[in-house]
């Protein structure tokens, strides 16, 4: 295809993958407001660009260290068509940029992220601590000598930073009443699962597609150690847990409108259907999943507002 590239920089950071970081933030927004705290809307904008920016550099950082450590190689794709192939894997391994400026780029995004805090940072030690956490397990994930996604770690790294970390971050910047609330705390990490279950499946999505390439460079992931016919099982799993959590949550908050999740059904069994065997139908299936997530995750959000108070 010969379709316009953007510049090699923006495609390492993955713009396709935000709406990871900003469904739990706005679902956590809006769980905050049905609790009737105080909240501050400039705080929620604040926890925005702060997911937003940290998932940047997450990815920024996975397209360096996967490169450095030679776990993208230049048959990154496992045979799929290369128009196929997302675009983020070719940023270095095509040599459309150099490492050291993915790297800078990568620092920089930290560093804006701490800038962005660093008033609240000092003011409450709890926010620092959850923030601490969440930027060491994002760096992490793929940084020497740590790596947690070579060990099979990447999976739960995912889970509770994107999960318990951010939402917990983003009740104590938007509203202190609702923090202190166990109630709101309860809910919000309840409903931070099912939507933590299909970003998780964003990245086994990515993983079962790379089984091959990845066991060749002696990189253990949950998809790898399980292999393809129990990963693609486990894939499916998460997605109905997914659901099953929203019906769980509908009955016991007597709250029909949750349901609506289930308008976003059709993109759930087209990314079941999607993960086979064909590398063609896997090379870009991470960005379907994504899609769902974002619609699966639009929908929990309206479900949560007609929860009655």
């Amino acid at each position: 295809g010969t379709h316009h590239m953007a510049h090699p920089l923006v495609l390492a950071a993955r713009p396709w993958s935000f709406p990871a970081a900003l469904v739990p933030v706005l679902l956590t927004g809006a769980i905050i407001y049905k609790s009737g705290e105080a909240w501050s809307g400039l705080e929620l904008v604040r926890a925005v660009v702060l997911a937003v920016v940290v998932q940047a550099a997450s990815n920024t950082g996975n397209t360096y260290w996967d490169f450095v450590n030679g776990a993208d190689t230049a048959t990154v794709g496992g045979g799929a068509d290369k128009d196929k192939v997302l675009q983020h894997k070719g940023v270095l391994v095509d040599g459309l940029t150099d490492p050291s400026s993915v790297f800078r780029l990568t620092m920089l995004l930290y560093a804006a992220s701490v800038a962005i805090m660093v008033d609240r940072l000092l003011a409450s030690n709890q926010l620092l601590a959850v923030f601490v956490c969440g930027i060491l397990l994002s760096h992490f994930y793929t940084a020497n000598p740590v790596r947690l996604k070579y060990y099979a770690l990447g999976d739960l790294a995912i889970f509770v930073s994107f999960g318990p970390l951010l939402t917990r971050c983003t009740t104590l910047l938007v509203s202190p009443g609702a923090a202190a609330r166990s109630d709101v705390a309860a809910d919000v990490l309840l409903l931070s699962v099912p939507v933590q279950l299909i970003c998780e499946c964003i990245l086994h999505a990515n993983n079962g597609r790379d089984i091959g390439e990845d066991s060749k460079h002696g990189l253990r992931t949950v998809a790898n150690l399980l292999g393809f016919d129990r990963a693609r099982a486990l894939f499916i799993w998460m997605i109905a847990g997914a659901y099953g959590f929203a019906v769980g949550f509908a009955l016991w908050h007597g709250a029909p409108g949750m349901l609506c999740v289930f308008l976003s059904l059709p993109l759930a069994s087209d990314v079941v259907k999607r993960f086979s065997r064909d590398a063609n139908l896997m090379a870009d299936l991470p960005k379907r999943v994504a899609k769902l997530h974002m619609a699966f995750g639009a929908l929990l959000i309206g479900g949560v507002l007609t929860v009655p108070s």
